[in-house]
């Protein structure tokens, strides 16, 4: 193979992994990840992409002060809970990222019973933070519990910007 052809598919090549990586960090198609990927899960979808979006941003490099990376603000301990296999660096990865806080969540909507601002708090505060606060009632997957944090100010704010306002009777 001649010096100019091997150039040729080493030019093509880089440019297919740009082309790979401008996809797959493009804000539009971190946005059609976030909906693909809820669906996947059995998530609703609007649920998830306000999740992401109060999350990150859709920003796949973000890292909270906590240490919480990329996407869906996952921890790397919270990572290895979920997925034993895990390899550090992976949460910056769109798609991993998306499908571990997906999994996460469908375990917590497991573990309250589908009562969506448990699932909230617990993903924002912890669920032993959440359980502890907990002991001894009864889940009600109907009721808005959003009002037994509001001592914690981040968890009922985090609750407030995803779940849609309750309605007024």
């Amino acid at each position: 193979m001649g010096q100019r052809r091997k150039r040729g598919l080493f030019a093509s090549l880089i440019m297919v992994l740009l082309l790979a990586v401008i996809l797959t960090y493009n804000p539009v198609s971190v946005r059609i990840m976030t909906v693909a990927v809820a669906v996947r899960y059995d998530i609703d979808p609007a649920l998830f992409y306000r999740l992401i979006r109060t999350e990150s941003n859709f920003r796949s490099f973000a890292i909270s002060p906590k240490s919480a990376i990329g996407l869906g603000q996952m921890q790397d301990n919270t990572a290895y809970y979920i997925h034993s296999a895990h390899k550090r660096g992976l949460l910056f990865l769109p798609p991993y990222n998306l499908s571990l806080s997906a999994k996460y969540l469908r375990y917590l909507q497991d573990k309250y019973q589908g009562n969506t601002s448990l699932v909230l708090a617990a993903y924002n505060w912890g669920e032993t933070n959440v359980s502890h606060r907990l002991k001894g009632k009864r889940i009600d997957p109907t009721l808005d519990y959003r009002e037994s944090f509001h001592d914690i100010p981040e968890t009922y704010n985090y609750i407030g910007r995803i779940l849609p306002e309750r309605k007024k009777s």
